[in-house]
């Protein structure tokens, strides 16, 4: 868009010309045929919005000097304040319009009917507030689109419209090239028909549109759900105008292909090139051409979309997982900005995981934590830490796999982790998520449950491209509920339930990510589902030795009174879980007495509680004399007093 400098000369020239109209001045005619000389001799490099205006709609000069005619009643309060002492009318009219250009261009019978008809000036031009049954009657006020253009050459602020606007940077990443072609060939073509972008976001639906099309003005069909009908439609006006006045095709942007009906049909009344952006099928109810693009690069496309983006960059620092092309870009501005907040210019690995932290997303149907603890701050049986070792090397390894021959193979790693509750299968999911240095999403049952047939797999998908997008360490607690085995079909729930089963089957087989089922009942799981995962741990009590380095664990040392017997509370077979348990009731007790420190007494009485959730007793070296309560554990009443 040209500056306001070289357009506002013009304005005012019709703004005087309309004043002398206005007051009956006979030389208001010499004034017209002078400001037609001036923009006849313009240069065509001087962009004129009254000049292109005209053109790019297509206006004979009845409509061109009412629009202008509007703008200049909107300017100037003084002719505002004219007419309506003349007609006692808070609006002008398009009567009045019509009386103010009589001297310059008279109207004819074929005025009335343009009026009647779909003319650019009714249909797009004037605001479609206060209609009257009667054309002549109808106010002339300029829409928010054509005052802002002709004003200031500038672009209206209008909630849920926007201008994509050519790309001015490098040259464009050499990605969907095949799709490039095929939106370019539409709109050379002339948009007859509308095309359909369907792909996730983040994929590069708008990027190519401005690279086809040298930009769009944007239409989000989400935002105008709460709007009026009314409302709507003089938006969907304002939106073609823009698109006739900057020769860009439309864009509607709306994510579940919902919304797109009414504009398709508006389209049908103003022809214009019309394309949606959905991340759903089907939006488009009268045929038309559909491009379907891939939301995730291969390995090969995401390191080239990386080394464009952060062209210096460490051999080792290009992300992992399922990326967009936006999420990769994304990914490269935040870590540029962690490498210059250091004074350095390359991009490390360390500034890819940060940035992968910061970038984070929308997430829906799980909780996202940020972990630290890694596998050797957890007490583990060598066999399992071993495999927990293993899990992780998979996950940073696994996409090098080409590399070696081997392709055909997906990036993603899956386990589940089985044993009884408190063993610790959370924990290492929480622990293989800090040794990648990727958050945990753990998923929400009590929100990807629904009772309602395909729901329940909508939700599972959004979940998981949620974590592919977000580089999280997936996590499906008590899994059993969704990976139950399937059953004999003999009711139509039974057919759902085993839809579902197998959905998740194809899911996690097609998996890209980290992956992680842990579950008290192995046995409950589908057999298909245990041929997909990678690996499978198993959990156990711990025996003996690791039960005391537990108990050492549990209490910082320096909370600790007098000597402790880690290897007598040790011989008491209790999980991990149980174990933190107690010494947290132990250390409870000691700050309820005012206590600084634990001693051997609380930890024996805090044992002995804890077993007796099971129906155990303590073990005849710990129980030779019942530890006595801590003083001032007498005065605590059980039960509150009631207030009478």
């Amino acid at each position: 868009m040209q500056a306001w400098e070289e357009n506002a000369p013009y304005i005012l020239e019709y703004l005087r010309l309309f004043q002398s109209l206005a007051a009956g001045d006979p030389m208001a005619a010499g004034i017209w045929e002078e400001l037609q000389e001036r923009e006849s001799a313009a240069p065509e490099t001087v962009v004129l919005a009254p000049r292109l205006l005209r053109e790019r709609l297509g206006l004979d000069l009845r409509e061109f000097l009412l629009v202008m005619a509007a703008l200049c009643l909107e300017m100037d309060g003084a002719l505002r304040c004219g007419f309506r002492g003349r007609y006692g009318l808070s609006l002008p009219t398009v009567e009045y319009g019509l009386e103010l250009i009589g001297p310059l261009c008279s109207a004819g019978a074929e005025t009335l009917a343009a009026l009647c008809g779909r003319s650019t000036l009714t249909g797009l031009l004037l605001t479609a507030a206060g209609q009257a049954c009667c054309p002549l009657e109808r106010p002339l006020v300029l829409c928010r689109a054509a005052a802002a253009f002709l004003s200031g050459l500038s672009l209206p602020e209008v909630p849920g419209l926007s201008v994509l606007l050519p790309e001015t940077e490098r040259d464009w990443l050499p990605l969907q090239r095949e799709g490039l072609a095929q939106v370019r060939s539409w709109y050379d073509a002339g948009g007859e028909e509308p095309i359909c972008l369907h792909g996730p976001a983040g994929c590069g639906r708008r990027t190519l549109l401005r690279r086809a099309c040298g930009g769009a003005v944007c239409l989000e069909l989400e935002e105008l759900e709460e709007m009026q009908c009314s409302d709507r439609e003089q938006l969907f006006r304002e939106t073609v105008l823009l698109s006739r006045l900057l020769s860009l095709p439309v864009c509607a942007l709306c994510a579940d292909g919902q919304g797109a009906g009414e504009l398709e049909r508006f389209r049908r009344r103003f022809s214009f090139p019309l394309a949606v952006l959905t991340e759903d099928d089907g939006p488009l109810r009268r045929g038309g051409e559909v491009l379907r693009l891939s939301g995730q690069l291969t390995a090969a496309e995401r390191e080239l979309a990386w080394r464009f983006f952060a062209p210096e960059s460490a051999p080792d620092s290009v992300p992992g997982g399922a990326l967009a092309v936006g999420a990769v870009q994304e990914t490269a501005r935040l870590a540029r900005r962690a490498a210059a907040r250091e004074g350095r210019t390359e991009v490390e690995r360390r500034d890819m995981q940060l940035a992968q932290r910061q970038r984070g997303g929308a997430l829906e149907f799980g909780v996202r934590y940020d972990v630290s603890a890694g596998l050797e701050d957890m007490v583990l049986p060598e066999d399992v830490r071993t495999q927990l070792r293993e899990i992780c090397a998979a996950a940073r390894w696994g996409p090098q796999l080409a590399s070696w021959g081997l392709p055909g193979g997906r990036e993603g790693v899956t386990a589940v982790f089985h044993g009884p509750s408190g063993t610790g299968k959370t924990m290492a999911a929480s622990a293989i998520a800090g040794e990648l240095n990727m958050p945990l999403l753990r998923a929400d049952l009590s929100q990807i449950m629904d009772k309602y047939v395909g729901e329940t797999e909508k939700h599972l998908g959004r979940l998981m491209r949620c974590a592919r997008e977000n580089r999280c360490v997936l996590l499906f607690d008590e899994a059993d509920a969704l990976f139950g085995k399937r059953a004999s079909v003999s009711t139509g729930h039974d057919k759902f339930a085993n839809l579902s089963t197998s959905f998740l089957l194809q899911e996690m087989e097609q998996y890209d990510g980290v992956a992680l089922l842990s579950t008290n009942l192995l046995s409950s799981f589908d057999d298909a589902f245990l041929r997909r995962l990678n690996y499978v741990v198993r959990f156990r009590v711990p025996e003996a030795p690791l039960r005391e380095q537990l108990w050492r664990r549990a209490l910082p040392r320096e909370r600790l009174e007098g000597e402790i017997p880690f290897a007598a509370l040790a011989r008491t077979e209790l999980s991990p879980a149980r174990i933190n348990a107690a010494a947290r009731a132990a250390a409870i007790s000691a700050m309820a007495a005012g206590q600084e420190r634990v001693d051997s007494a609380g930890l024996v009485r805090a044992l002995s509680l804890e077993l007796e959730k099971s129906g155990k007793s303590l073990p005849g070296e710990l129980a030779i004399s019942p530890p006595p309560a801590p003083d001032g554990w007498e005065n605590i009443p059980l039960q509150p007093s009631k207030i009478m």
